[in-house]
């Protein structure tokens, strides 16, 4: 197993919860339980499902970006 390989498997755990957001944006229109005429917290529950999902996606960036081990050849300006 190379460095790469090794590094792709330590990195899966964290896109887990970016596919699971990237799932309910894209299904929002097709779940019954949102899309409907009513009101979450005083907003409509499609624009706040969708403003929850989108605010979730920095912190699971987040911990993709800091959190996943970096090899070195990643860097810019290396040759």
């Amino acid at each position: 197993m190379t460095s790469t390989e090794g590094g792709r498997r330590r990195r899966w755990p964290f896109l887990i919860p970016l596919f699971v957001i990237i799932v309910a944006l894209v299904t929002t229109v097709f779940l019954p339980f949102v899309n409907q005429s009513a009101l979450w917290l005083g907003l409509p529950s499609v624009g706040l499902w969708t403003v929850v999902w989108v605010l979730a996606i920095t912190p699971a960036l987040a911990a993709v970006e800091f959190l996943t081990p970096q090899d070195d050849n990643d860097e810019e300006g290396s040759s």
